[in-house]
Order: C-alpha cells, then sequence, then structure tokens
C-alpha cells in the first residue's frame, strides 16, 4: 500500500522543467513557459507572474526579442489568467532594439498578446484600453488591437471597428483584421458595410474586403462578390482574389459559380478556379465534379477545333 501511494504521490508531483521558471536565461524561461500554458498548468500562473519582472530591467540584454516575456504572454493567456494589471501594462510596454541605420521596436507581438489577455478576463474597459493599441506606430499591433477587439462585447466592438475603417489605415492588413472582425461581431449588420469597399481605389482594400466576405460565409456575402464580378471592379487579379474568396465560402452556391467558371470562363480564370477548389480534396463529391467539368471542357475544346474550317 505504501509502494502504491509512492507511486500515485510521485506521478502527480510537478514535472522536473518547472523549476526553470525560477532560471535567468531567457531562452530557458521561454520554453517552460510555452510548456505551462500548452499543458494548461493554471497553478503555474504565480510563477510566470513572478519570472515576468526579472526581463523589464536592461530589457534589450536580458531579453532580446521579447522571447522571455511574449512567452510568458502568451501562456498567461492560453492559462485564462485574469490579472487585469499585467495585460494593462503588457499592452502599453515597448522595447526598442537597435537595428542597421536605427531601431525597432521588439514588442509588437507581447502587446497583441496582451491585448487579447485583456479582453478574455471580462475588463469592462477593455475596448476603450484598446482604442490607443489601433493607433500604435507599429501595423503590427494596430492589426492585433482589431482582433483582440472583435473578441469583446459585439456592440462596442462595432462601434470601433467601423470608426476604424472609416477613418482608413495606411496597411490595407489592418482594415482586413477590421472587416473580419466586423463579420463576426456582428454578420448580418456588416455585409454591406465591407461590401462597400469591393469597389475601393485601393487595391489592397478590395482583397481583403472580398477575403473577408467569403469567410464569413454569409449568403448575402456570395451575391456581393458575383456583383463584384459581373461590375468588373479592378483588374484580372482582383477577380482572381474573388474566385479564392468564393472558394473559401465554403457553400454550394459557391462552388456552382466555380464549377460554371471552369467550364466556360477563361483559362486563366479556370485554372485559378481548379486551384482555389484543390484545397479541398477530402471532398469527394466535389472533386468528381471537377475533374467531370474539366474533361466536359477538354472535349467542347476539342470538338471546336476539329469543327473550325482548315483555311
Amino acid at each position: 500500500m505504501e509502494r502504491y501511494i509512492r507511486a500515485v504521490v510521485s506521478h502527480h508531483r510537478p514535472p522536473k522543467w518547472i523549476r526553470y521558471l525560477t532560471e535567468k536565461h531567457f531562452r530557458i524561461i521561454a520554453k517552460a513557459a510555452t510548456l505551462a500554458g500548452e499543458r494548461s498548468l493554471r497553478e503555474r500562473i504565480p510563477d510566470l507572474l513572478a519570472a515576468y519582472p526579472r526581463f523589464l530591467v536592461d530589457a534589450v540584454k536580458r531579453d532580446p526579442h521579447c522571447i522571455a516575456k511574449q512567452a510568458i504572454a502568451r501562456a498567461l493567456v492560453n492559462l485564462d489568467c485574469q490579472n487585469v494589471d499585467f495585460f494593462l501594462a503588457g499592452i502599453r510596454y515597448r522595447q526598442l532594439e537597435p537595428v542597421w541605420r536605427g531601431s525597432a521596436d521588439a514588442a509588437i507581438d507581447l502587446r497583441c498578446s496582451c491585448a487579447m489577455g485583456l479582453v478574455a478576463t471580462g475588463y469592462s474597459r477593455a475596448i476603450q484600453e484598446l482604442t490607443a493599441l489601433l493607433h500604435d506606430p507599429e501595423w503590427g499591433a494596430r492589426a492585433g488591437a482589431a482582433r483582440a477587439i472583435s473578441c469583446g462585447n459585439p456592440r462596442e466592438a462595432e462601434a470601433v471597428l467601423r470608426f476604424k475603417v472609416r477613418v482608413g489605415d495606411p496597411e490595407p492588413e489592418v482594415i482586413g483584421e477590421c472587416f473580419t472582425g466586423l463579420l463576426s461581431v456582428a454578420k448580418d449588420e456588416c455585409v454591406s458595410f465591407v461590401a462597400e469597399y469591393l469597389s475601393d481605389t485601393e487595391e489592397g482594400i478590395r482583397d481583403f474586403a472580398a477575403l473577408a466576405l467569403g469567410e464569413s460565409r454569409h449568403p448575402q456575402a456570395l451575391e456581393y462578390l458575383r456583383a463584384a464580378w459581373d461590375n468588373g471592379y479592378g483588374a484580372t487579379e482582383f477577380r482572381n482574389v474573388l474566385i479564392r474568396a468564393a472558394a473559401i465560402h465554403r457553400t454550394e452556391a459557391a462552388y456552382d459559380w466555380l464549377i460554371s467558371l471552369i467550364e466556360h470562363g477563361s483559362p486563366a480564370h479556370a485554372d485559378v478556379a481548379v486551384e482555389a477548389l484543390s484545397v479541398y480534396e477530402r471532398n469527394t463529391k466535389l472533386g468528381e465534379r471537377v475533374q467531370a467539368t474539366l474533361m466536359k471542357r477538354q472535349r467542347s475544346a476539342g470538338e471546336s477545333v476539329r469543327d473550325k474550317p482548315h483555311e
């Protein structure tokens, strides 16, 4: 019996690598924090919080590229840490490191993780705090703020993200994150709003609007994509984006449209449609439809060549 008890107790002892949370080397701490997060060891939250401040002093030397701090922050998010003060401090943290001809902020990902963590705490003023991050000098942090905001209170998130889209951003990917966020918090109300940007003069904005609509899988979104195709917005490259957006819509109506393009569209657009649908290789029925349509197109092309009179 005693042997059995010792075996059970030994089995439930913390793994040996946990002690590395007290180490000083940033890579060792980062690895231990990552493992704690992956293995859902919520009892390690106090250890992670205690380890973090050690890398705030002489940070560039002790924790270059924020490797340890970012791993700790990500682990705390995964462990559903409710420490609002930690995440509030994290969304404001910057770490400028020397690079060729200047300096670069190494804490962008850290701010993004803390933004997501802050929202996850349920803090009542989380979105208000994140509006500042939505205007961060680094576009990656702004995109992260948009993603985090979309996970907060839907009504507040919709208002903030709509405003950001109207104000604009030098980096189209930030607006793309806003589109995705809007279609996740208020799909019915925002599908027409996002569709307005299918005719935007900025190529990147058009592309991200189309992809966000496709990803939403909203029935009206597909109609907007087809309307953009019929209206001839943009160049050939944008039509290729519309095809990929329809593919990620993943509805029978979207598949029917792409199958019709494979059969009757230009060779270039048919090739893009085939490639876009190839990611669904496990969908046997769809694969058979694509192959049958390709064979039908080839037969029609062959007949057209044979029927063409010789000059």
